[in-house]
């Protein structure tokens, strides 16, 4: 059904109440404040005090409407796609003519008898990102920043929490546009669990960045912005959650502004305990031998052809945060922001691991329990400074930026086997590091002309990241390091950086072309091995983005960059793992940089209530990452290594949509291909149960190619009463390469909100998984070997959370600013005004 055909089915049931009523026609054009242009589709409603909403029309080509109404009083609203929106208080009691309503795009514009209202979308597109407004979308309250990254369009999450932007798992994380020790030492994806989406303002997602931006990360960029309150005088927000699991936090943000300083801060704890499991049934096709005991035991040594791992896995996590900050201005055109955080976590994992052997017929020898309890304690510490001085002509500007981070991450574990009930075995891993890093930057921007841009920056990245790792095992009561499984490395990784660009505008083309310049020093440091590896290298990472504007609802956009994706420090370690045994993870020394070229086009289009942006993206890769996965005899290893090419292609398609002021409509799909060559014959060191080793070469090939899809919707509804709704479903397709078949997987989520204390409190209740899901299973193929893997490290989420803004920022109009946060930005508009 069609809004007009909605629009007069509306009309008419309003004629049917009012048909004792006198009615006068009202009429009004809606027009572009700059153009004077009439603009189409622009949405009316009106309400009035008693009736609350009547009606809501859609203007036509000339931007001219028309309704009958009773004599009284009633709130006109005016809103269309881009633009502000105007509430306009009209008395009739005769043929009304409103004359035109011009619509602008300012956030504040006084206008005669009319109040512009900025509204803040929850997604929306600009010219080099896409911007996902966190703070005010009630799917992310009382979530981790892990959990509400699954909200953002473009970007997946998997269950056992690695992000992927586009499919690809390549990206590059940025707090405020630098890198953090909050995003841990080797694994994002167990950080972004330990930070809470109350701290975050927005997330911006930059798929082709330009030559400002560093090279890393061939998917893009997702940069984390934090907040820091902007608000004059006292504001804040203060959150508490509770949920199941197990999981209870709270959170404050707070700031104080005057015209000369800005004070900001914000805090909270969480607590949560986790549940997860996993199988992996394994069919060799020769039979392995394995001893299953020791003298002591007695057991002997056994043949098996198939093997079944069960794993459970209770994880806790206990995280405290906080950062203070404030922001000088000097004058009008010199200011300083300085801000320190710290977070810590203390964290406890619980995994019990069975083991079953069998033969051909899955009929089992024995069982063996691996029981594992691993405490970890992690420290971080950031510290940002900058410094902008503002020129006399406007755009003109110097910044310097300055952040330190420091890192600290131990893990200790307890490791026990046991057969029958009965301990065989007892060991001992332990993993210490320590990261440091200091980032420095400076940047130039000058206007030129009338449209144009130059832009000069440089910038300096030193890191270091020290790693302990021990593994040992209890004979006679004497704990003896196991072989091979202990490393003391150091690793230092320096980059140095110095870009330029220049855009400007001609007609109705705008353009951007850049360069930048990287020269990386690394080296890694084993002083177990008494080895040491330096590597240095020059890149050059040039980028150009090509606008053309048909008009002010439809562009087109053509963008290129090269980027490089660097070995993070876990995969440099000898082993990195040894929490199971019969799975070992190594690392590797030798491992270089991948490189990728990205080509993407755009198109950004608003029709009616519509937005809609679909890109067409390719990205071709060289020294791909690969995972050689083999039997080493008594367990098997992973080991990265560079091999071969990737292309990648595809179409995502995100849009926008609200058909009527109470319902949003937001989603994305995601459809590419992939085509993987690569292939080697590489030499391993296989062990036998008795101790034995001998040398296998086995030829892995990665030749693959498929196409594999991503769809998120989101629909939110906004209900009477200060009540909301949001539901949104997520699909990941079937993915298949040379050496792994993934499995499809459909779930979805829930949330509802309540405003009470006239918009200054809300409730909100999210449920995550609601059908409980969401999982990951796979296929993985060897040359002797079939793998079957299913994995849940979540089961479904309930939590309730109640957020109290302290200061509201504007008197209360209508119910429509019942939503509005403590920003000033509306929690459930999707669509951009």
């Amino acid at each position: 059904m069609s809004i007009k055909n909605l629009s007069w089915i509306i009309l008419s049931f309003f004629a049917i109440n009012v048909m004792a009523q006198d009615t006068f026609k009202v009429t009004g054009k809606v027009t572009n404040n700059s153009t004077q242009k009439p603009i189409e589709f622009a949405s009316v409603i009106i309400e009035n005090n008693q009736a609350g909403y009547i009606a809501e029309v859609i203007t036509n080509a000339n931007g001219d409407f028309l309704y009958d109404l009773p004599q009284g009083d009633y709130l006109f609203v005016i809103e269309a796609l881009g633009y502000s929106t105007i509430e306009k208080q009209v008395r009739v009691t005769e043929t009304l003519n409103l004359g035109n309503i011009p619509l602008a795009a300012e956030e504040v514009i006084s206008l005669q008898a009319a109040t512009i209202v900025a509204e803040k979308p929850i997604y929306k597109v600009e010219l080099d990102k896409k911007v996902y407004d966190m703070a005010n979308d009630p799917m992310s309250q009382g979530q981790s920043l892990s959990d509400a990254l699954q909200n953002v369009p473009s970007v997946q999450v998997d269950t056992e929490g690695n992000v992927s932007l586009r499919g690809n798992e390549n990206v590059k994380f940025l707090i405020d546009g630098k890198p953090s020790g909050m995003l841990g030492i080797s694994n994002p994806a167990e950080a972004l669990k330990n930070i809470p989406s109350e701290n975050v303002e927005r997330v911006e997602v930059i798929t082709n960045p330009s030559s400002r931006y560093e090279a890393s990360g061939s998917a893009g960029i997702i940069n984390i912005i934090l907040k820091k309150g902007s608000n004059n005088g006292f504001n804040g927000s203060i959150t508490a959650n509770a949920g199941t699991p197990e999981s209870v936090g709270a959170n404050a943000n707070l700031n104080y502004r005057t015209n000369k300083i800005n004070l900001f801060t914000n805090f909270g704890f969480r607590y949560s305990k986790r549940e997860g499991e996993s199988s992996v049934k394994t069919t060799f096709y020769n039979p392995r031998e394995e001893r299953i005991g020791n003298d002591e035991v007695g057991y002997d040594d056994i043949l098996y052809s198939y093997r079944e791992t069960q794993r459970n896995n209770d994880r806790i996590r206990r995280n405290f945060n906080f950062r203070a900050g404030f922001e000088y201005y000097l004058d009008p055109k010199n200011s300083f922001t300085f801000s320190a955080g710290y977070r810590f976590n203390n964290g406890n994992s619980l995994s019990n691991i069975l083991y079953t052997y069998a033969n051909d017929d899955k009929f089992s020898f024995y069982d063996q329990v691996r029981k594992q309890n691993e405490d970890e304690i992690e420290h971080n510490i950031d510290a940002d400074f900058n410094y902008t001085h503002k020129f006399d002509n406007k755009g003109h500007e110097f910044s310097v930026n300055a952040r330190m981070s420091y890192a600290k991450e131990d893990e200790e574990a307890d490791l026990r086997n046991f057969r029958n009930s009965r301990q065989i075995r007892q060991e001992a891993a332990s993993s210490y590091e320590n990261y440091k890093s200091v980032t420095i930057s400076a940047d130039y921007v000058k206007p030129i002309g009338e449209k144009g841009k130059f832009e000069l920056g440089a910038r300096g990245n030193i890191e270091n990241t020290t790693t302990t790792f021990r593994a040992t095992r209890l004979i006679d009561n004497l704990w003896t390091q196991i072989p091979g499984f202990n490393a003391e490395v150091d690793n230092f990784q320096n980059v140095y950086a110095a870009y330029t660009q220049y855009g400007n505008t001609i007609g109705k083309f705008t353009y951007f072309a850049g360069v930048r310049m990287e020269y990386s020093d690394m080296t890694i440091k084993d002083e177990t091995l008494k080895k040491t590896i330096n590597k240095e290298y020059v890149d050059w990472f040039p980028s150009a983005t090509l606008n053309y504007e048909f008009n002010d609802k439809n562009q087109l956009q053509l963008s290129y960059s090269r980027r490089i994706r660097r070995p993070m420090s876990f995969f440099l370690l000898p082993y990195f793992t040894y929490s199971d045994d019969q799975n070992i993870r190594k690392g590797n020394p030798d491992i270089n940089p991948t490189y990728t070229n990205a080509i993407e086009l755009s198109y950004i289009t608003n029709i009616g209530k519509l937005m809609i942006t679909p890109n067409i993206y390719y990205q071709r890769s060289t020294d791909v990452y690969r995972n050689l996965n083999y039997n080493a005899g008594q367990y098997f290893e992973s080991l990265p290594i560079n091999l071969g090419t990737q292309d990648r292609y595809g179409l995502d398609l995100t849009f926008t949509y609200r058909p009527f002021r109470w319902w949003n409509l937001m989603g994305s799909i995601n459809v590419f291909g992939y085509d993987d060559k690569g292939e080697i014959d590489y030499t391993y060191t296989y062990r036998e149960a008795d101790g034995s080793e001998h040398n296998v070469t086995e030829n892995f090939n990665f030749k693959g190619d498929g196409i594999s899809s991503f769809a998120r919707l989101s629909s939110n509804f906004k209900l009477p009463a200060d009540f909301g709704f949001q539901l949104a479903g997520m699909y990941r397709g079937k993915t298949k390469n040379a050496r792994q078949d993934v499995n499809a997987n459909i779930s979805m989520d829930a949330s509802l909100t309540k405003d009470i204390l006239k918009g200054r409190g809300t409730f909100t209740l999210n449920v995550r998984d609601v059908f409980d899901s969401r999982k990951r299973a796979f296929t993985s193929y060897g040359n002797d070997f079939l793998t079957e893997s299913e994995m849940r490290w979540n089961t479904r989420m309930i939590n309730l959370s109640f957020t109290y803004r302290l200061k509201a920022n504007q008197p209360k109009q209508r119910d429509r600013q019942n939503n509005m946060d403590d920003n000033g930005g509306m929690r459930d508009e999707m669509m951009p005004e």
